[in-house]
């Protein structure tokens, strides 16, 4: 009976020091869930967004389907947080210097410098048949997500361990007008340099749940010794690519 006790102290203990972390997954309003993660497709372009990381860093993937190239404007196309946009492309250059050892005379020392300058092109040219792929936003840089309404909760086993204690899992539900989180990406394409065939993508992104449970039940997996079939786990990635994971502070 002692070490039972003292065994689920220990779990108890455990659990309680584990930070938790809030899954959201993500819906959208012109594209569709797929294995690849948040899809549009149509004759012209296959747009694929991908979300799996901490914090939600937007990886974007266009295909141009056609025999002729595709263009898009990064100058007119931004990402959007509420009411407040980033822009793509921005008229600054990024500079990458160099230095040498500082040279002295009688009178004064120098550090010799060398580098480059470079410039994102404002155009982004995508030949017949060929993919573009970017990565520059994150959804939630800092903090967390607020959560809002009422949530359920389920128990599954713990994947961290081979107790057989269950852990919680709370969940929060949203439609696109009541999600808590909610941010669009506007991209405006041409399929002629001069932009004469334009058309604009305008997708509206929101968080459709809200998972909040133990760390490791999502970053650490069992696994099994080659050598003795000992159970040991490992750092596992997250692989959801229609969601994203924050990091809750420990209590």
């Amino acid at each position: 009976m002692k070490k039972l006790i003292l065994g689920l102290s220990v779990w108890a203990t455990i659990v309680s020091c584990m930070p938790n972390v809030q899954v959201v997954t993500l819906r959208g309003s012109n594209v569709t869930p797929a294995q690849e993660g948040l899809v549009l497709d149509n004759d012209t372009l296959t747009l694929r967004y991908n979300f799996a990381s901490e914090r939600g860093l937007m990886q974007l993937s266009l295909l141009n389907k056609l025999n002729k190239p595709l263009y898009v404007d990064w100058k007119r196309s931004s990402f959007i947080i509420g009411q407040d946009k980033v822009d793509y492309w921005s008229d600054v250059s990024d500079v990458n210097l160099t230095g040498s050892a500082p040279r002295y005379n009688r009178y004064a020392s120098a550090v010799y410098l060398g580098g480059t300058i470079t410039k994102q092109d404002p155009i982004a040219f995508i030949p017949p048949q060929t993919r573009l792929e970017k990565k520059q936003f994150v959804v939630v840089p800092q903090g967390s997500v607020r959560l809002t309404g009422s949530s359920t909760t389920e128990q599954e086993k713990a994947k961290w361990t081979d107790r057989k204690k269950p852990v919680d899992i709370v969940t929060y539900a949203y439609s696109a007008d009541q999600s808590p989180l909610t941010f669009r990406n506007y991209l405006t394409l041409s399929t002629d340099k001069d932009f004469k065939t334009e058309f604009t993508i305008d997708t509206k992104f929101w968080a459709s749940d809200v998972k909040v449970l133990p760390r490791d039940q999502i970053l650490t997996q069992q696994s099994t010794s080659n050598y003795d079939g000992r159970g040991y786990y490992i750092p596992a990635i997250f692989k959801q690519p229609d969601a994203f994971y924050v990091q809750l502070p420990t209590p």
